[in-house]
């Protein structure tokens, strides 16, 4: 056999175990922090597929990841948004950056900061959009005819890093749906 067909079986072979792995991985985060996000997404009215999509993009369930922008925990929230949460929403909270590795608290203020998007932009892919790229940002995409027709949904989103974002938060929507009725 050539060289370059071992080569290319030996990579096909570990492509399949690694997607084998991340489902084994992916299957079990379903089970993790279920009630959690479940008993936040009630009080809020939101959709908790949608929250466990985006936790499992974000930080694959780790409640120790930390960005390189400094978003931390499991929803990968900012100290600055957390607090802006805190006076936002008026509750009793004096948050230090160690908090935001709590998975409960992260949770909590994860979902509150997707409720506000959400709330803000009515309509899930752009609420996403500010998640990953900022408020003021998706507000300026909103703007231009270029980026939105109607100034509510975008047609085109500008970043590659956002336009993956959304896509992956999409399709884990998918496998969380089925755990989140």
């Amino acid at each position: 056999m050539k060289k370059w067909a071992v080569v290319l079986i030996c990579a096909y072979v570990g492509a399949m175990l690694l997607a084998c792995c991340n489902f084994l991985v992916a299957i079990s985060h379903p089970i993790k922090y279920k009630n959690e996000i479940t008993d936040v997404c009630t009080k809020l009215n939101l959709n908790p597929a949608l929250v466990a999509s985006v936790i499992n993009v974000e930080s694959k369930y780790k409640p120790y990841a930390k960005s390189q922008r400094n978003a931390l925990g499991l929803m990968q929230i900012k100290l600055e948004t957390a607090n802006y949460l805190v006076d936002y929403y008026k509750l009793n909270l004096n948050l230090e950056e160690s908090d935001l590795y709590n998975p409960n608290t992260n949770i909590k203020l994860g979902s509150l900061y997707l409720n506000y998007l959400m709330l803000k932009f009515n309509d899930v892919n752009t609420a996403l959009a500010s998640y990953n790229a900022g408020e003021t940002r998706v507000r300026t995409w909103l703007k231009n005819p270029e980026y939105s027709d109607d100034g509510i949904s975008l047609k085109i989103i500008p970043f590659k890093e956002t336009k993956n974002y959304i896509k992956k938060v999409n399709n884990n929507y998918k496998f969380y749906k089925k755990y989140y009725k």
